[in-house]
């Protein structure tokens, strides 16, 4: 029996896009002031591909940015240099913007399961969930950056299991990325959704039936429905929708 229903921050709850694309669009600046001559949509084609592939995108994106150098350390003094803008950008809201809908569907879910957070976050966002008034929907919210354990790890989801009293086959994970949540969520029991979007994180789509969720969304408005479906449905068959 489902009684939890635990999610992840970052493209899921919230939308990182736009600083994704400030992120894509400040390396391919950065490169060319470091006088590599490329052009935007072949450095972009460059990082969807790599992303593509997968599993890891944040090291689709170095090998993006490696393509383009002439040696590892080169390549390293662009990504340093323009990760160090893209974090000044995003520190008024490192969380990114509350998705449009998501209120509603975590309103709608509390009144059957509990519901918690296992996040890859900084502190800050907690504030985010005050500010936008969904706090009180949460029984649980495991922060990375306050508990010192980091997604894939899986003990940083045997710590929100401890602290909600439930175990891992009582447990729905919604989570966007193959590598981080769904991967180390279903290995330890639980079900799990993907929830399909993000213009990096979600390019990767993989064939090993280990990183595939029981049911994949690509809208808010899917959200609320997969989870009852899959709580009602036992031990169930994969899916995808």
């Amino acid at each position: 029996m489902i009684k939890m229903v635990f999610f992840d921050i970052g493209d899921v709850l919230f939308d990182e896009d736009m600083q994704h694309r400030w992120f894509f669009h400040t390396l391919l600046a950065t490169l060319r002031k470091h006088g590599k001559d490329v052009l935007w949509d072949d450095w972009n084609a460059t990082r969807i591909a790599l992303a593509t592939a997968g599993p890891n995108p944040a090291k689709a994106m170095r090998g993006a940015v490696a393509a383009y150098c002439d040696t590892p350390d080169e390549a390293v003094r662009v990504w340093k240099e323009s990760e160090e803008q893209y974090l000044q950008m995003r520190a008024p809201r490192q969380y990114g913007l509350l998705l449009d809908g998501v209120t509603p569907v975590l309103e709608d879910l509390s009144q059957d399961f509990r519901l918690g957070v296992i996040a890859n976050q900084q502190t800050a966002v907690l504030g985010s969930f005050s500010d936008y008034g969904i706090a009180h929907l949460f029984d649980v919210i495991v922060i990375s950056e306050i508990v010192g354990l980091y997604k894939p790890d899986p003990a940083i989801f045997q710590y929100g299991l401890d602290q909600a009293g439930v175990a891992a086959s009582e447990v729905i994970y919604v989570g966007d990325r193959a590598d981080n949540d769904v991967a180390p969520a279903k290995a330890m029991g639980m079900k799990t959704i993907r929830f399909h979007r993000g213009v990096h994180y979600g390019l990767y789509n993989p064939d090993d039936p280990a990183q595939t969720a029981d049911i994949t969304i690509f809208d808010v408005s899917e959200m609320a429905d997969a989870v009852r479906r899959l709580a009602s449905e036992g031990e169930g068959n994969d899916h995808d929708h």
